[in-house]
């Protein structure tokens, strides 16, 4: 029984992450660096714009500009409410991987 519980969270993973690439690649704002970002967030799906901006090796402004492309297709989520220091997450993926 858990390896089919395990083939669907696999599956369902993917589906989601192939959905929102689509709805990433239609989208007019998304850049190369938020492109860069997305294939991050199944091996970092919480992080700050600094996190990114470390990781991806871009300036601040690029790297809020990528996060703030998948916060506007509702792909990733901020989290704590505050202007500074920001934490956001890829919520959907956190959820399914959590179940």
């Amino acid at each position: 029984m858990s390896a089919s519980n395990a083939e669907k969270s696999i599956i369902e993973g993917a589906s989601l992450i192939t959905a929102d690439r689509r709805r990433l690649l239609q989208s007019p704002k998304a850049s190369p660096v938020s492109y860069r970002l997305f294939e991050l967030l199944p091996v970092m799906p919480r992080f700050t714009v600094e996190h990114v901006r470390s990781r991806l090796e871009t300036t601040f402004p690029t790297a809020s500009a990528a996060v703030k492309a998948l916060e506007e297709l509702g792909i990733v989520t901020e989290l704590t409410g505050q202007k500074k220091n920001r934490i956001f997450s890829y919520q959907a993926y956190v959820e399914l991987l959590s179940r």
